[in-house]
């Protein structure tokens, strides 16, 4: 069947499809298989999002549930569309894309990241790392590499360049306490962590994530056991340095 027929026959569900990315079927998930991984694309070239609904239009295992061109739409599909992996572009519409990774997780904290992007991998893996990404995948690189990127983090590993691999390695030898924190770590302690290090108090933090501050307590705790730090004002200054890290990049 042509590509055309393909489109021609994918039932609408929803909202009024984008007309760039046409809508996918309903059946999304398969009873007699195993659950089919949830795809998010953020990414503002129709061809990229074109090309990636076309390549896992070709797996069972996957299904692309949406597409979101502009930071805005991104943060409510995440919501709406429930994915178990995000394709994102670092560069959209001029929005810091290290900041929208993070605000992506905050809104769905069990999605894992991927960057699909012409930035420099080099440059910017370890924020990718640090703010939560699961994956890196270069835009020069054929689109095989992010089926491949995606089997890696649906299997709950990481996915970079060798190159890449070895950097960050140097710089958690560097680092060694950077290395915990970000190994150790689980979505939900950076997700309170980030907002420690953006001045938030307890209860702001709490009411943003749907949490009691009692939880947010025994996080607070979490964090500084792990971190090796001593008190409550070693963590917020610890948590305040990463957040000015991260932003000057």
């Amino acid at each position: 069947m042509s590509g055309l027929g393909y489109w021609r026959r994918v039932r609408k569900t929803g909202p009024a499809p984008d007309p760039e990315f046409p809508p996918i079927a309903s059946d999304t998930r398969n009873p007699d298989m195993a659950p089919v991984t949830r795809i998010l694309v953020i990414d503002d070239h129709p061809v990229v999002a074109f090309g990636l609904r076309v390549l896992f239009a070709e797996d069972p295992r996957r299904a692309v549930v949406g597409h979101a061109a502009d930071a805005a739409s991104a943060l409510k599909a995440a919501v709406s569309d429930e994915p178990d992996v995000i394709i994102l572009d670092l560069v959209l519409g001029g929005r810091d894309g290290i900041e929208l990774m993070r605000g992506l997780l905050s809104v769905r904290p069990s999605a894992r990241v991927i960057v699909y992007s012409s930035q420099d991998e080099r440059l910017f893996a370890i924020r990718v790392l640090q703010a939560g990404g699961s994956g890196y995948v270069a835009k020069s690189e054929d689109l095989a590499s992010v089926a491949r990127a995606v089997e890696a983090v649906v299997d709950g590993r990481l996915f970079f360049s060798m190159a890449v691999s070895e950097q960050i390695l140097h710089h958690a030898a560097r680092h060694p306490v950077a290395a915990i924190s970000y190994s150790d770590l689980s979505n939900r302690e950076l997700q309170v962590f980030r907002l420690i290090g953006e001045g938030r108090s307890s209860q702001e933090i709490a009411a943003e994530l749907n949490l009691s501050v009692k939880t947010i307590g025994t996080y607070r705790e979490r964090l500084k056991l792990k971190l090796c730090l001593g008190n409550a004002r070693d963590l917020e200054r610890a948590a305040f340095g990463h957040a000015m890290s991260s932003s000057r990049g």
